[in-house]
């Protein structure tokens, strides 16, 4: 069957069965704008062992994020694109009635049925339990995905809490004890939160934290890119295509003797880039809309020691313009997790060959 999905104000063709044709239309990603802009994240050094936790999904369950919810012991703060989820809804009212402060920033657009809100549902019911929450500015995407707790941990999350699709959408959450990356994301959640009428400020970035904010994570992900050496393998996974700058690198990579690998689900709006990437030496693996996973997630691994993980697909719109977060980091439990799954998805899915 073949069907149209709305992204917002970005129209894409792609063939999907019924069991993932609406929830793909509340999922999509859109293209409006916005303005600021902040310097890229690097991986910091200052983390000990057993400091974080990288939980793949679909296999591993939300069930660490609603522990990670439910451990807080004064404060919880939540960034969330898309929230429809009564277990991790659950979650945020029962910590805000033991006396945690629960403050939650939800994007204004996502649509749900009717035109009514997506996350309409969820601020109202959050609103009337206890719960503080807010409409981030609607004048571009407030795409982030992300929990801080008590000042020491935060979760970066791929994924939206968007309980329709958990069974079939590839994510990753990395829950970290990084303080600098902590500290980081609670003072842009503090401007975030009080800045709800314009543009998304520069991200806080201190000393040691591993962030790379958007607007303005394309040159640190170009800047990833660009630090896999030759004879390794780079491995990517997105749902989204359109950045030159990011296209570009990841050619000059390969065509330096890096073994590019790219997984992402098929989709015609991104057969231009699909094309340039695979003339240029990248190896680029397909799923089709209507396999058993759905590729969601945006990360890079290279060297087989850094890893990026976070909410910014590799769009212009994504890294220069919404509000997205995520981290580059070199911890051996994220690299690891996240590396061998993408290895996984890559050998999955379908070799792609440009098209005439």
């Amino acid at each position: 069957m073949t069907t149209m999905i709305d992204i917002r104000s970005s129209a894409r063709a792609v063939a999907v069965p019924a069991l993932l044709l609406l929830a793909l239309v509340l999922w999509g990603c859109g293209t409006q704008t916005g303005t600021g802009g902040t310097q890229a994240g690097t991986a910091g050094t200052q983390s000990s062992a057993g400091d974080y936790k990288v939980i793949v999904l679909p296999q591993d369950g939300y069930l660490p994020v609603y522990d990670f919810i439910a451990g807080a012991k004064n404060r919880i703060d939540m960034t969330m694109y898309q929230l429809a989820d009564p277990t991790a809804q659950a979650a945020l009212k029962a910590a805000a009635q033991r006396g945690v402060t629960v403050r939650v920033l939800l994007d204004s657009d996502p649509e749900g049925g009717g035109g009514m809100k997506l996350n309409q549902a969820a601020y109202d019911d959050l609103n009337a339990n206890g719960v503080e929450a807010r409409w981030a500015w609607s004048g571009t995407l407030w795409h982030q995905k992300s929990i801080t707790r008590d000042g020491d941990a935060a979760a970066v999350m791929t994924c939206n809490l968007y309980a329709p699709l958990y069974t079939i959408v590839r994510d990753y959450a990395v829950i970290t004890h990084n303080t600098a990356t902590v500290s980081g994301m609670e003072d842009t959640f503090n401007k975030d939160w009080d800045n709800t009428s314009s543009p998304p400020a520069q991200g806080v970035i201190p000393a040691w934290s591993e962030l790379i904010w958007s607007p303005g994570a394309e040159p640190g992900l170009v800047g990833l890119i660009d630090s896999a050496r030759p004879g390794t393998t780079l491995y990517a996974e997105d749902e989204q295509l359109d950045s030159p700058p990011i296209e570009q690198a990841l050619i000059a990579a390969a065509q330096r003797g890096v073994i590019v690998n790219l997984t992402m689900t098929n989709s015609s709006s991104y057969v231009t880039g699909f094309n340039t990437l695979a003339t240029g030496g990248v190896h680029v693996s397909l799923y089709q809309p209507n396999a058993p996973i759905y590729i969601h997630s945006k990360a890079i691994s290279v060297n087989n020691e850094t890893v990026y993980v976070g909410s910014s697909n590799f769009t212009t719109e994504m890294t220069d313009q919404n509000r997205n977060v995520g981290i580059i980091t070199k911890d051996p439990t994220v690299v690891r997790g996240i590396t061998s799954t993408m290895a996984g998805d890559f050998a999955g899915a379908t070799p792609y060959s440009a098209s005439p």
